[in-house]
């Protein structure tokens, strides 16, 4: 199954997100995926100005596991709640410090800190863009905000009461600092909107005094705050981005990217080498046996059957990489866990393609905004085809990580359109 979400990252990049299931517990699962972007001819895009390379330097490709679906209201309550987890994991770490424990303790402690300022900024937004808002809802919102940061913040205290060293006592810390960074961020977004729409007083004094608490508590752990003045703005942004890569992290799982088909395609180049070197030997041993070997035709032979060579490699080797380009990508990103495993593989092709070889399902979505209809002729513009496989291996697919329920893989493509403004 496959879930995709499109979105405007600036005025001038877009982001398209995929989200692949793990269909299957013991055979890959695959997936093939193509993304059709339509560019009016005024633009000058074409295959001469904006060749593949161009493309590629536009795209930059995100790969991390799907956050589990939570929600709210149960990563903390349960046996297998994400907070429960956690607790285990941080126990186990107590009692043995091994570095696997570590990694087990760190990699949980991000993962819940990124999974509830993920939700906490979703369910925000579900608040502001409701029409009807009640009262008891949001007070329900902001009760188990306060529920689940002291839930979490007893952990956070029982760590920093015990003889870890500090490397392992920071990493909670960090978790603990941009949780409490979301909270204050997003109830900022919830105070604004209520304030407009002039929303219950008493609510509105209840957020206030929740982000006032955040502040007094960012103070109390020496956490850097925008009401400390001491603070310069640009650092504090930084270091709050720097948190966010460092929490948010976990979910992320490194690429390496190569050509696809390079051994095939040298094989292949080689091949066409022989080729036209088994043409230019034989006219070269032709001759020299009709004529000997110091005579004006033999050297004339010799010469053209190397001039003769190099075209004849030339148009071999064009010939087999085009027919061969029809059986393979242009890139191929191997996806590996923190473990340095191979969890799965990404190929991905650019390719213009003509509109009359669209696909009538691809046309009708193309053509059903359009005020005045026109037919497929008088579409003037350029369509590039950005395709792409997925493979997910299932063996070791999320075992990196201290959680059960990662049963799939996101894709995000943020493609950049500055060139063309």
């Amino acid at each position: 199954m496959i879930r995709s979400t499109f979105k405007i990252h600036d005025k001038y990049s877009v982001v398209i997100e995929a989200t692949y299931d793990k269909v299957f517990e013991k055979k890959k699962s695959e997936y093939i995926t193509s993304t059709y972007l339509f560019f009016p001819n005024s633009l000058n895009v074409n295959n001469k100005t904006y060749p593949a390379t161009k493309f590629y330097n536009d795209v930059r490709l995100f790969i991390k596991y799907d956050t589990p679906n939570y929600t709210l209201n149960d990563i903390d309550i349960g046996e297998d709640s994400l907070l429960n987890n956690l607790k285990q994991n941080t126990e186990i770490f107590l009692k043995q410090q091994s570095e696997y424990n570590r990694s087990r303790y760190r990699d949980q402690v991000k993962m819940f800190a990124a999974t509830f300022s993920s939700l906490l900024r979703e369910e925000t937004q579900r608040i502001i863009y409701k029409k009807s808002k009640s009262v008891e809802d949001l007070i329900s919102f902001l009760e188990k905000i306060v529920q689940i940061l002291s839930n979490f913040r007893i952990l956070v205290n029982k760590i920093d009461d015990t003889t870890l060293e500090f490397r392992s006592k920071r990493i909670i810390f960090y978790a603990d600092e941009h949780m409490s960074n979301t909270v204050e961020a997003q109830l900022m977004l919830l105070f604004n909107h209520l304030k407009k729409i002039k929303f219950d007083d008493k609510t509105i004094e209840m957020v206030v005094n929740l982000i006032n608490k955040e502040q007094k508590y960012k103070k109390q752990k020496e956490y850097d705050s925008p009401k400390d003045k001491r603070v310069v703005p640009d650092k504090l942004l930084y270091k709050r981005d720097q948190l966010k890569k460092f929490i948010e992290r976990v979910f992320f799982l490194n690429q390496e990217i190569r050509k696809d088909g390079a051994v095939f395609e040298q094989t292949l180049l080689a091949l066409a080498a022989g080729l036209a070197m088994v043409f230019s030997t034989g006219i070269a041993f032709y001759f020299q046996q009709n004529y000997g070997n110091f005579t004006t035709p033999f050297f004339i032979a010799l010469v053209l059957s190397y001039m003769m060579k190099d075209r004849i490699k030339g148009l071999i080797s064009l010939l087999f990489v085009s027919k061969s380009s029809s059986f393979f990508y242009d890139y191929k990103i191997q996806i590996t866990n923190t473990l340095s495993k191979k969890i799965g593989l990404i190929k991905e092709n650019f390719v213009f393609v003509p509109v009359k070889k669209l696909s009538w399902k691809i046309k009708k979505y193309r053509f059903k905004d359009m005020i005045i209809q026109l037919g497929e002729n008088s579409l003037n513009e350029q369509v590039i085809q950005y395709k792409k496989k997925v493979i997910i291996y299932p063996k070791r697919f999320g075992n990196d990580l201290p959680d059960r329920n990662i049963i799939g893989l996101t894709d995000i493509s943020r493609l950049n359109f500055h060139r063309f403004i």
